[in-house]
């Protein structure tokens, strides 16, 4: 009882000294504010505003004498969600070359002889693509055109495979030219025809959510870290001296650990009551039973990933430097400034397990009202994981 009764007591004087923060908080808050609701409104611009990206221009090179290749390449090009982004210049192999190599295009096509017939009697023969280097976000989204592309055709030849070899189990030979040819009309005019998918299922690079409110919640998330820089001070490590009294007042170092969670949490709770009440006078985001859990529960997993930095850090200086690198890089590579979709597929491997993709996930929670016990899992896993961590560092540092 008298150990339970002296940790409560530690715990009420870090709630103690979290209050003594709060003006520095609210200044340091203020200012969050302006910074992160500019990049949330520029970067939703930036990525839905008059256009996605800048106009991509593709080269393409193909025989004089095939006209049926000529046709269908027009009628590929004339897809809404392909000339939306690209524009496509006709030449010969060399003179798309040299423009490649001067930047004029981005990316440089060479269609062989016979590509249509090759397509259909299964030779199969590649069209030859040369891209630009260092060509930023037009380049992935033109590999994504040509990978979609590959793949729709991909799966016209799986199908056609596949029947081949259903009539030649059932001994039906000599049906199988008049089922290619069937299934080329039927695959071929599925591919050409997927503008009608676009009008009637809107896919955005944000996922399942708009870009203003993914942009909202990565701001959430960012601010959380970045408003423990005004309460720094708050946040440094017990001195050697006051760790071993503790100690010997029965407070071990995980209730240290814990408690300093705690005040950081109650602190970020507070600090971010603004943002919330904007976003829920905008109708950002609704008042329910889902917010109410997954918004302390957001500002508790900030808080203990905070607190794990100051204890590996060790000083006040430090600890800031540590925060701000770490705090954005993971936040990039977590997809929370550009979208997953435009990182390399080793990245979006990575991001769920980064603590502002999982912060990000759990908000999501408050935004579409749907409950998922993955993603709270996610955020209380967080915590305890950032909480062991800050106590190996602490003894580590002690």
């Amino acid at each position: 009882m008298v150990r339970i009764r002296m940790q409560v007591t530690y715990l009420k004087m870090e709630l103690k000294r979290a209050g003594k923060q709060i003006p520095a908080l609210y200044a340091g808050v203020a200012l969050l504010l302006l910074l992160c609701g500019t990049t949330a409104f520029l970067a939703s611009r930036m990525l839905y505003g008059g256009a996605a990206v800048e106009r991509v221009p593709v080269g393409v090179s193909m025989p004089a004498e095939d006209q049926l290749a000529k046709q269908v390449v027009r009628m590929l090009t004339s897809l809404d969600s392909v000339k939306s982004v690209c524009d496509f210049l006709y030449m010969d192999r060399e003179s798309g070359m040299e423009a490649l190599e001067k930047g004029d295009i981005y990316a440089m096509l060479d269609v062989p002889e016979n590509f249509v017939q090759g397509i259909l009697n299964g030779q199969n023969t590649p069209v030859t693509i040369w891209t630009a280097n260092d060509t930023g976000i037009e380049e992935r989204v033109f590999q994504e055109l040509a990978d979609a592309g590959a793949l729709t055709l991909s799966v016209g030849q799986a199908g056609i495979y596949a029947g081949n070899e259903l009539y030649h189990i059932y001994g039906l030979d000599e049906s199988i030219a008049r089922l290619e040819q069937d299934l080329n009309n039927q695959y071929m005019d599925y591919g050409l025809r997927r503008t009608i998918y676009f009008r009637h299922q809107n896919v955005q690079a944000t996922g399942d959510i708009g870009a203003l409110p993914f942009y909202e919640i990565s701001a959430y998330v960012l601010f959380l870290f970045l408003a423990a820089i005004p309460v720094s001070g708050y946040l440094l490590p017990w001195k050697k001296t006051m760790v071993q009294k503790l100690k010997l007042a029965g407070i071990s170092m995980g209730s240290q650990v814990g408690a300093r969670i705690i005040g950081m949490g109650c602190l970020l709770l507070l600090g971010s009551l603004p943002v919330i009440l904007i976003l829920t006078v905008t109708e950002q985001i609704r008042c329910s039973g889902i917010l109410a859990v997954v918004w302390p529960l957001s500002c508790g997993a900030a808080a203990s990933v905070v607190v794990f930095l100051y204890r590996v850090a060790g000083n006040m200086l430090g600890g800031i430097m540590l925060l701000f690198l770490v705090m954005f890089g993971q936040h990039f590579l977590a997809g929370g400034i550009l979208p997953l979709v435009f990182l390399p597929h080793s990245i979006q491997r990575l991001a769920p397990w980064l603590p502002s993709a999982i912060l990000m996930e759990s908000m999501k929670m408050a935004i579409s009202e749907t409950w998922d016990y993955k993603k709270a899992g996610a955020c209380v896993i967080l915590i305890l994981a950032a909480w062991l961590a800050g106590i190996l560092a602490e003894r580590k540092r002690q």
